[in-house]
């Protein structure tokens, strides 16, 4: 395919900058002294298997890759083989990792085991699912991403439970409501106006004093006003979870990740500086747009908790709280996915499976090292703009696809057309297995629910 640009950099790492409707990553990668073209590397996608063609190492944790296609054929053979659909998918990072995983993409009118979508989940998208496959987007998902519904049930969650949800700032969607509970309030309080369906920081604004027209299809947020700061600025956090069942609910969250610094430092709102979305936005879409912005306004977790230790404070507390974050999250909208997701897939057959998520939570911190929930991504992108990016969203990929478990979906299906008796026991034991197969393969998920925590399940029974 011509057009390819060439990007070249000094370290042993991929760069996957997408570029229009290439279907394969530009990829120039320096190994052993030289320069790797990317179309050596995707000839294994595109179907032109070489003999002993040599292409880039894939970065990506737990794989050890093959030297030579032929040998990538060998090792394939004694697999499963796994076809992925990802016509519908523009991130080349999930081809990329497709393949270091040893799928292949579906071909016409050929199996499919894996679909990989980037918008949500129609009702059209689950009728032309094939029977046994998986996609990776819930029926339903989207009410906890819409800042209206998500708000409600959340409110409705902190009136229920106030201490467990005090990680959900003060929300109104009704502007009377906001009236009342506003009398008893500061005059220096700031409130954060965020569309229902906005993203990456579109529409957003800050208000001292909120209109009514403001509530209309948006939210209204009490402003965080002591964040935590690194190197003066104001910062979040980008935390992926993966859900791999909703009924029963299965939750992992990934330890690793990147925190979104703003590009000019921070100062508690104020009339004058209000407008300035550079100050108090950490929308990375807005401050990649900016002249200050550099790679250096993205930093991996571990820079954050180093941070946070010299400070006094233990990491392992904050990542804590942070993950009791997300399960509540999904708790609060759990019953709604499932009967969803029921509704989608009324088999009784079906072991709650078909479907999988990765969710962007954004979570800032405060001074007192409190989490505070501000918004939740059903599709968080994976577009690759840094080395960090690329790094961290392959790695996340990667182990989340492994966590899948695809290959154990035969011995699965055999147990369908059996008695309700026997299938039952054979559906239990595949349970089994698949849990086995999850602690074999997860290396940077934890699993956060069900809790391995007698305490915390407890609680979240409640």
């Amino acid at each position: 395919k011509t057009g390819w640009k060439k990007e070249f950099v000094e370290n042993s790492v991929p760069v996957l900058p997408i570029s229009g409707d290439d279907m394969c990553a530009d990829i120039v990668m320096k190994a052993s002294g030289h320069y790797v073209p990317v179309s050596e590397f995707f000839a294994i996608q595109c179907g032109r298997l070489l003999e002993n063609e040599y292409y880039p190492t894939p970065f990506c944790d737990g794989y050890n890759p093959p030297a030579t296609t032929t040998a990538l054929r060998h090792r394939r053979s004694n697999k499963k083989a796994v076809y992925i659909d990802t016509s519908s998918c523009r991130y080349n990072v999930v081809r990329y990792v497709a393949a270091t995983v040893g799928w292949e993409e579906v071909r016409h009118d050929g199996p499919v085991h894996v679909v990989w979508v980037d918008t949500s989940l129609s009702e059209n998208r689950i009728m032309k699912l094939p029977r046994g496959a998986r996609i990776n987007h819930f029926p339903g998902m989207i009410v906890i991403c819409r800042k209206v519904d998500s708000a409600r049930l959340l409110n409705k969650m902190k009136r229920l439970h106030p201490e467990s949800y005090s990680f959900v700032p003060t929300t109104f969607f009704n502007y009377n409501d906001f009236l009342r509970t506003k009398k008893g309030v500061g005059g220096d309080k700031w409130y954060i106006v965020k569309p229902d369906s906005g993203c990456m920081g579109k529409g957003i604004r800050l208000s001292h004093a909120p209109k009514k027209e403001m509530f209309e299809n948006a939210v209204v947020q009490s402003y965080v006003q002591d964040p935590l700061l690194i190197d003066g600025c104001k910062w979040d956090m980008r935390v992926y979870v993966l859900v791999l069942s909703v009924d029963p609910l299965r939750m992992y969250i990934y330890k690793d990740g990147f925190i979104r610094l703003c590009t000019e430092k921070y100062h508690p709102p104020t009339l004058a500086n209000a407008d300035n979305t550079l100050i108090h936005l950490t929308n990375y879409a807005i401050h990649k747009k900016s002249k200050k912005y550099s790679t250096n306004c993205k930093r991996r977790f571990s820079y954050m908790f180093d941070h946070i230790r010299g400070l006094g404070f233990d990491p392992n507390k904050l990542w804590d709280s942070i993950s009791d974050l997300a399960v509540k999250t999904l708790l609060s909208v759990n019953e709604q996915l499932k009967y969803s997701y029921r509704a989608a897939f009324p088999d009784e057959s079906n072991t709650g499976d078909s479907c999988f998520e990765i969710l962007g939570f954004d979570v800032l911190i405060d001074r007192k090292m409190n989490p505070w929930l501000l918004e939740v991504n059903h599709a968080p992108s994976f577009t690759c703009d840094t080395i960090l990016d690329y790094e961290v969203k392959s790695g996340l990929i990667s182990e989340a696809v492994r966590l899948l478990g695809v290959e154990l979906d035969d011995e699965k299906m055999r147990a369908v057309p059996r008695t309700p008796e026997i299938r039952k026991e054979m559906l239990k034991r595949f349970a089994k297995r698949k849990e086995e197969h999850e602690a074999s393969v997860v290396k940077k998920f934890s699993l956060i629910y069900p809790s391995r925590s007698e305490a915390r399940g407890v609680e979240y029974d409640k």
